[in-house]
């Protein structure tokens, strides 16, 4: 892992890619979710249109794969999350049919070239989803929202030090919509949760911290369930810290992205963006 923030410091200060327009566009999953603006946040309805309808470089990356980030060109003609009008592939021109063309390129995080920092000055380090001690943290959530459940299977566990303190935050994720093809159902059952948690030293003492998450201890009266998922950690608008980039998938098609930052003990929410079909 400390290999590929070496490969990330090289290739963002000495590729000459320094920030030539204050803006920096920031996409997930080939979607505008917002930009950087001198280290403030613009909401992907804010994004001048000066900054739309041209073919811009980018770095795509996954920040949970050890892997060279890839340089690619990116093209915006629609705000938000209208994928018809959006492009990633490995030249400026863009083809005619987006969808056919074998260029086309579909980057989990992407960042504009342009940028003057690092997106990944540290990187996470994932732990044994079987750990007993994560294992009880979980647990004690699911049963404060009435749910008397024996064990919970954990998908991930990652360490990593958002703020560059020396000092780690945990998160935790877990669902139970998923079938064994990995796709979730299309209706929730009674004992039935998704979630995504924080555990982090406050104060000298270690606070557990919901930052998405829905819990069914009755069979819900819905008809649709949202499964909630870490898609990474970056630092996307320069400040140093860490973001964290959690995506969500509906059972009825649609998917969002949503952008945490931490503000002092907690995160709250930066960017947001949802696509319903």
């Amino acid at each position: 892992m400390k290999t590929f923030s070496v490969i990330l410091t090289i290739l963002f200060f000495n590729l000459g890619l320094f920030a030539q327009e204050n803006v920096v566009l920031i996409a997930h999953n080939n979607y505008l979710i917002g930009a950087a603006n001198n280290g403030k946040w613009l909401k992907d309805v804010d994004v001048s249109a000066a900054n739309l309808k041209k073919t811009s470089k980018f770095f795509g990356f996954d920040p949970f794969k050890n892997e060279k980030p890839s340089e690619m060109y990116g093209t915006f003609d629609h705000l938000g999350c209208s994928a018809d009008f959006f492009y990633f592939g490995k030249t400026s021109k863009t083809p005619e049919n987006i969808f056919d063309d074998e260029t086309t390129l579909k980057p989990v995080l992407a960042i504009g070239a342009n940028a003057n920092w690092n997106p990944l000055p540290r990187t996470a380090r994932k732990i044994a989803s079987g750990d007993k001690t994560y294992q009880k943290i979980a647990l004690d959530l699911l049963r404060t929202k009435k749910l008397n459940v024996r064990s919970v299977k954990l998908e991930n566990i990652f360490s990593v030090d958002l703020e560059g303190d020396g000092k780690d935050e945990i998160f935790l994720e877990a669902t139970t919509y998923k079938n064994k093809n990995g796709e979730i159902s299309g209706t929730a059952r009674r004992g039935d949760y998704t979630f995504v948690l924080m555990r982090k030293i406050v104060a000298g003492k270690a606070k557990t911290f919901l930052i998405e998450g829905e819990f069914h201890p009755r069979k819900p009266a819905e008809d649709y369930i949202t499964e909630s998922d870490l898609a990474a950690f970056a630092d996307l608008n320069g400040d140093g810290k860490l973001e964290v980039i959690i995506e969500a998938a509906y059972s009825y098609g649609g998917v969002s992205t949503g952008v945490y930052e931490l503000d002092k003990t907690s995160l709250r929410q930066a960017l947001f963006v949802e696509c319903g079909d």
